[in-house]
């Protein structure tokens, strides 16, 4: 049998799939839903029991592109259709992936990641006292100023908006935040990121207080898993989430990419 690519596959075919590996695939399945969707190219190979997905993920300042599956059906969706990024992000990659997308892009800011996450049950909350604040949509220009001040380039409004974030107040201001990518209720998952602290205001517990008051939040909100990237030599982050029962689950590697 050969593979058979479908570039435009059902949403529910995609889902069924996808949800084989919930942990891995967790952002392409929140892609699946709104306001994620309109900005999500999927592209499906099969053969047999065999499947790949291939996502397409655009926004007004980036574009990424995430392999999922076999790697031979990656290469058969990108020996089927000429039209592919120019300039990418790649992740979730590991060395079959790296041998069939390299045969069309240059590799380059390659960084070794690990993915963690906690399931429901497992919190070890640890309380210092600090006052923590949930943000909300009349919070947005505070939150875009902190972020753009700290030079932090992943967070967007519709991240506020669609989803939960926490800060930390000080004389006033916000001194820490955190929130999340995605949530996505239909599979129960969340992906949390954007915590960041005041460089000069570091070691006060303020991270570790964010993370534990989201986390039980999204269980409360029904989530099951929650998931969070990291460097893999990332190790002060890790000692701020081990404690509270984040585990890793899988690793990988993104980077930037240019067609050849």
């Amino acid at each position: 049998m050969t593979w058979q690519v479908d570039f435009t596959p059902s949403d529910h075919t995609l889902h069924d799939l996808l949800r084989q590996n919930r942990l891995e695939s967790a952002y392409a399945l929140g892609d699946l839903q709104p306001p994620f969707r309109e900005r999500s190219q999927f592209s499906l190979a099969q053969n047999g029991s065999n499947w790949a997905i291939l996502l397409w993920y655009r926004t007004s300042t980036f574009t990424a592109l995430l392999p999922f599956g076999a790697a031979d059906g990656i290469k058969a969706i990108l020996e089927a259709q000429s039209s592919w990024p120019k300039a990418c992000i790649v992740a979730n990659m590991d060395d079959q992936y790296r041998q069939v997308l390299g045969q069309r892009y240059r590799f380059s800011n390659e960084q070794p990641m690990i993915r963690i996450a906690i399931e429901a049950g497992q919190l070890q909350a640890q309380s210092n006292g600090t006052q923590i604040e949930q943000l909300e949509d009349q919070h947005l220009g505070e939150l875009s100023a902190f972020y753009t001040m700290n030079d932090v380039p992943t967070f967007s409004p519709d991240q506020l908006h669609n989803g939960l974030y926490y800060g930390v107040r000080r004389h006033g201001a916000l001194v820490a935040v955190g929130g999340t990518h995605l949530i996505n209720q239909r599979d129960q998952l969340a992906t949390i990121g954007n915590v960041y602290t005041d460089p000069a205001l570091r070691g006060n517990g303020y991270v570790r207080t964010i993370i534990a008051k989201l986390t039980q939040s999204l269980f409360d909100q029904g989530c099951t898993n929650i998931i969070h990237d990291v460097k893999s030599n990332d190790f002060a982050t890790r000692q701020i989430y081990e404690p509270l029962g984040y585990r890793q689950v899988g690793s990988f590697w993104e980077g930037t990419a240019r067609l050849r």
